[in-house]
């Protein structure tokens, strides 16, 4: 009986390996949607806590840590995705502190990006973990600019998005994850100016998924001190200035999750818990107020990693465990 079992796994694998492009097949248990597909392999180094986001029809990913466990490499190299060619072009590196965890948000086709984990405090000289620094990145000129620092103290693992031509940012801790942030603050790019909007309401403070839609912006899951990780969920109105609560995340509680927006729908998968590595996916569909499963990444459970989403198709990549170099696009189907 092990012998044919054994055979017929030997079979399956021939079989699969002989088939070079075969057509999509959903989840054979669950009939879920969604198709995975493995890209070209990033052209910088493997890397985790990188910052993935978009401007009109080309993905970006800057800076991050090629570091193993608590070595660190942090990076700030900046890298330009033409989802056409699938080929990535080495840009101008950030000007700020190499750094991991830097957060931000693309407005009038310019990026807005900041803050993150930059220095170590053991480390003789540097006793400045976290920076508040900002700056402008405009593609058509290959330039960063310097912009007014955030408002709040120094810091990482913040959350950020667009609502209506303004920024938002806010959330995050210190180096020692002992500090549960949870102040907002609004952007505005012409009077280069930040204020403080209400406060986050939710659970998490650093390893938060967010994102926005249609005027709205999203945020939850995620972790606060000292071992609290959440799977409530929140939708922020910028012009009542008011976080609602909505229906909680039906996967696993985690941080450090993947997230992009394909139409109205928010996508969020990945991630960590206290005990496991996660490679499931969710959709949340903004006017029904609810969450489904999504076909499951192909590829290594992960956390850490990039995530953006170009007309309608999603794509992730990078991460821990082990400065992944590796690239995926999501393209939705319906059942």
């Amino acid at each position: 009986m092990l012998l044919k079992k054994l055979g017929l796994l030997l079979l399956l694998a021939l079989c699969i390996l002989s088939c070079k492009k075969q057509p999509f097949v959903p989840n054979s248990a669950n009939a879920l949607p969604g198709l995975w597909k493995q890209l070209g392999t990033f052209s910088g180094a493997g890397r985790v806590r990188a910052f993935g986001f978009t401007i009109g029809n080309k993905g970006y990913i800057l800076g991050g840590n090629a570091g193993s466990g608590f070595n660190l490499m942090l990076l700030n190299d900046f890298w330009e995705y033409d989802p056409a060619a699938d080929k990535w072009t080495r840009k101008a590196d950030y000007p700020g502190q190499a750094a991991e965890y830097i957060r931000g948000f693309s407005i009038n086709n310019k990026a807005y990006v900041g803050t993150g984990f930059g220095q170590r405090v053991f480390i003789p000289g540097n006793n400045v973990p976290q920076n508040n620094d900002f700056y402008e990145y405009d593609p058509a000129t290959d330039k960063w600019t310097r912009k007014a620092d955030f408002a709040g103290v120094a810091r990482e693992n913040v959350i950020a998005f667009e609502v209506n031509g303004a920024g938002y940012m806010g959330l995050g801790t210190n180096d020692t994850y002992d500090k549960s942030y949870k102040d907002f603050y609004k952007y505005d790019i012409t009077a280069d100016k930040w204020t403080r909007v209400a406060d986050y309401p939710g659970s998490g403070s650093f390893g938060v998924a967010a994102f926005s839609i249609n005027g709205k912006g999203y945020a939850g899951l995620g972790g606060a001190y000292p071992t609290t990780i959440e799977k409530d969920f929140w939708e922020y109105d910028p012009a009542a200035d008011k976080w609602t609560k909505k229906a909680d995340f039906t996967g696993k509680a985690r941080v450090f999750s993947g997230q992009f927006v394909i139409g109205s729908d928010g996508y969020v998968g990945f991630g960590t818990t206290l005990t496991e590595n996660l490679l499931d996916w969710y959709k949340y569909n903004t006017t029904k107020d609810a969450w489904s499963k999504i076909t499951n990444f192909p590829g290594s459970q992960r956390y850490d990693v990039v995530s953006f989403a170009i007309d309608g198709i999603g794509y992730t990549g990078t991460g821990n465990p082990g400065q992944l170099d590796d690239f995926w696009k999501y393209t939705p189907t319906k059942k």
